[in-house]
């Protein structure tokens, strides 16, 4: 009994000994790049900004942004500008009703192909859930009320890499809070509390009415928990936001996309970040509490791992 006890620690700690490796060597590269501290230009308008977390910009709709809240707020998709006001013409907005979706733990959205919005009800902060979704719904005008669900789709983390983590984490299944869509397929990261590296996914041949395994791709160090992420129009950067950093990937023609040149921005004076999307050439992120921050591409610092 005891001999089987050591052995599954040493097991685990063999798998987990490279995230450890890995992440020593990346935090000793991150030493001399000072955090940034962000100000924010403004806070989105009510009924918007109750605990945003997600915001994506519209491909259709000039100057439009969506934004919703996570667990316990309303099953709703706002839309806002730039500058965080109320994007519709109505003097009572409301935003737009989610019908088929309930909102257990909302965490991100994204832009979907055929002019479509992606809900991901993926948070599982209790590790516990088994009913991780992602919701399609039409891009709705931004005066519309409502929206209703055209495609649901129920995901699962295949269990050899769950088992892979090993005891430090013994529940069912992952947390995350970040998704995009590349090639024509949803991908998510994961947001780890046992070791600082988040693993990537993918949604292959998706089935209606039956629960999804994911593809595993890829994993990398960013050091802290991972809390949203958005993509380029043409794919060609994927950003990836922590609770105090931001990372920029620019992925080559392999399915990972950690393969490219990496950039990153070390954050200080913000809390609870939860939100980021592109616009132009600069990152728009939004605090929980509604906080709008706008961060210049160009601030962030090519990241080398092996440099020392």
């Amino acid at each position: 009994m005891l001999i089987g006890r050591y052995s599954k620690i040493l097991k685990t700690f063999t798998l987990l000994w490279p995230l450890i490796f890995v992440s020593a060597c990346a935090k000793q590269s991150r030493v001399d790049v000072p955090p940034y501290k962000p100000e924010a230009y403004k806070r989105i308008d009510e009924p918007a900004r109750e605990e945003v977390s997600g915001i994506v910009k519209s491909r259709i709709h000039e100057n439009t942004f969506w934004v919703h809240g996570d667990s316990g707020t309303e099953d709703k998709i706002y839309a806002i500008k730039e500058d965080g006001e109320i994007k519709s013409k109505k003097k009572k907005y409301g935003g737009a009703k989610v019908h088929g979706a309930r909102n257990k733990d909302w965490e991100d959205i994204t832009v979907g192909p055929d002019q479509t919005l992606i809900i991901a009800d993926i948070g599982n902060n209790c590790f516990c859930r088994e009913d991780l979704k992602l919701f399609f719904v039409p891009e709705p005008d931004p005066d519309d009320e409502e929206v209703e669900v055209f495609k649901e789709y129920e995901i699962k983390y295949p269990e050899d890499v769950l088992n892979s983590v090993g005891i430090l984490v013994p529940e069912k299944s992952l947390n995350a809070e970040a998704v995009f869509m590349r090639g024509g397929k949803v991908h998510i990261l994961s947001k780890n509390r046992s070791n600082p590296s988040t693993m990537l996914f993918r949604l292959d041949d998706p089935k209606e009415g039956v629960p999804n395994m994911l593809t595993y791709i890829d994993r990398f160090d960013v050091g802290e928990l991972v809390t949203a992420a958005d993509i380029t129009t043409d794919e060609s950067k994927v950003a990836v936001l922590t609770r105090e950093s931001i990372w920029l990937f620019e992925p080559g023609d392999h399915d990972s996309i950690f393969d490219g040149k990496i950039y990153w921005l070390p954050l200080k004076g913000i809390t609870q970040i939860e939100s980021v999307t592109f616009s132009g050439d600069n990152l728009i992120v939004a605090e929980e509490t509604g906080e709008l921050f706008k961060i210049a591409i160009n601030k962030l610092v090519e990241f080398k791992p092996d440099s020392k």
